[in-house]
């Protein structure tokens, strides 16, 4: 009977969950973005599946995922590309289920590095190093 009582609970949870979600997601409270794109290497060579993450001082972070060639473009939200204009954090991890095909310094995925973001065109390439 507890785990039919716990069903009923989430579902609920969710019932109200949802809604609430989907109007702090609404397109009417998208802030000013910049378009964000670049490359990660890791001593000169791309860095493929590497999710990399821009974490501004208030709001909703940007991410997006390294290619084979170690392009990267940020999306904010489902349709809207781009990162949060202004100062932000950027870190990166491995994205799920991908075997990390190199080994990246903490400095780099825990710590991070710090970046201003702009109105227009923000290319912003991370040339990490091993060392």
């Amino acid at each position: 009977m507890l785990s039919s009582r716990n069903g009923r609970r989430s579902v609920l949870f969710a019932a109200i969950l949802l809604p609430i979600c989907l109007l702090g997601c609404s397109s009417s409270e998208v802030p000013e973005l910049g378009d964000v794109y670049g490359k990660v290497t890791l001593d000169g060579k791309p860095v493929a599946g590497l999710n990399i993450l821009f974490t501004p001082e208030t709001g909703r972070a940007a991410g997006g995922i390294t290619d084979a060639e170690g392009s990267y473009e940020l999306k904010y939200l489902e349709g809207y590309g781009g990162c949060k204009i202004g100062p932000a954090k950027v870190t990166f991890e491995w994205s799920p289920g991908v075997e990390a095909s190199v080994s990246i310094p903490a400095k780099y995925m825990q710590e991070g590095s710090n970046v201003v973001v702009k109105a227009g065109s923000n290319e912003l390439n991370f040339p990490l190093e091993s060392k």
